[in-house]
């Protein structure tokens, strides 16, 4: 998944979302949308959750980026609310 944000209209305002990570490894990057300075990065292991809610879609971007060295398999569970 490239760069985007989950801002599309029939999820409301400030969703919440859950992500649920099975298998490999895989890096989780956030980077803000006016200070592109402003980067993070995250290890989603097997078993991890990770939630995004507040005002976090509005200011920043996140992807899953492309790793050629992994080979593992992953499956990822999104879980969102649709007004």
């Amino acid at each position: 998944m490239g760069w985007h944000s989950d801002n599309e209209k029939e999820l409301g305002p400030n969703p919440c979302i859950a992500s649920l990570s099975f298998g490999a490894t895989r890096y989780f990057d956030l980077k803000h949308k006016q200070d592109k300075t402003k980067r993070f990065r995250f290890e989603l292991s097997s078993g991890m959750l990770l939630v995004m809610s507040g005002s976090l879609q509005d200011y920043w971007l996140h992807q899953v980026p492309q790793q050629k060295k992994v080979k593992d398999p992953r499956i990822n569970l999104t879980f969102r609310e649709v007004m």
